[in-house]
């Protein structure tokens, strides 16, 4: 079976999936970071391209990275992501795929759908005193790198991946408020350690990415709520 690549997927995803990639290694390479660090951002990119598209195999693929980010991050001494990759991450991803495989519409894709106002509103509200806890209780003890940003990551990601696992597209809105709180996170600590600028070119183009999966995700769970509609009233 041929493999089929329209021209929009291939300058839209495959050129700057590889010329990111490239840009990686060479970093890598001259700033002689450690290959644990550098392999979980690669294997990232083509999660990327799978997640942006609903593809629900990126749960599996993922769920694999994790056990390298969470090596990645313990040695960048950034403890609430190592714990979330690890603890959360990893677990839920690997649940989010039978989740989505249950309700699977075709051979990668499956059924989404939107929260209600109020879900949102307290998902929102919540995140604030779950973040104070995590930073005020637990920073104190584990100390890190960026503690206030990692702690802010750590307790948003949670959420992302639970509204994800349960197929809801604001996930993706809060993966995109994610980006950039990482992108922060890594610029400050890109200051103070140069070597650690993979993580900070994965993060700009992370958030790129959720971006655009945002919108494709949005008009999926539309088409498929108006296909949806029209069974019904057939």
């Amino acid at each position: 079976m041929k493999l089929k690549i329209t021209k929009k997927e291939l300058f839209i995803d495959y050129i700057p999936t590889i010329l990111i990639g490239i840009m990686i290694i060479a970093f890598a390479i001259i700033n002689k970071q450690h290959p644990v660090a550098t392999l979980p951002t690669l294997i990232t990119l083509v999660i990327m391209i799978m997640s942006v598209r609903a593809n629900r195999y990126a749960f599996l693929v993922g769920a694999s990275n994790c056990v390298l980010y969470t090596i990645a991050y313990l040695i960048g001494g950034v403890y609430f992501s190592a714990a979330n990759a690890f603890l959360v991450s990893m677990p839920i991803q690997i649940f989010s795929f039978f989740v989505w495989r249950k309700h699977k519409t075709d051979k990668t894709k499956s059924k989404l759908i939107r929260m209600k106002w109020w879900q949102l509103l307290l998902c929102i509200v919540a995140i604030f005193p779950a973040w104070a806890g995590c930073y005020f209780g637990i920073s104190g003890f584990l100390g890190g790198t960026e503690p206030l940003l990692d702690s802010l990551l750590f307790v948003v990601g949670i959420l992302i991946s639970v509204l994800v696992a349960f197929r809801y597209i604001e996930g993706q809105y809060f993966n995109v408020i994610s980006c950039i709180i990482s992108l922060v996170m890594w610029i400050l600590i890109f200051i103070e350690s140069p070597s650690d600028i993979n993580f900070l070119i994965i993060s700009a183009y992370n958030l790129f990415r959720c971006i655009q999966g945002t919108i494709i995700w949005t008009m999926l769970q539309k088409q498929q709520e108006k296909e949806e509609n029209e069974r019904k009233n057939v």
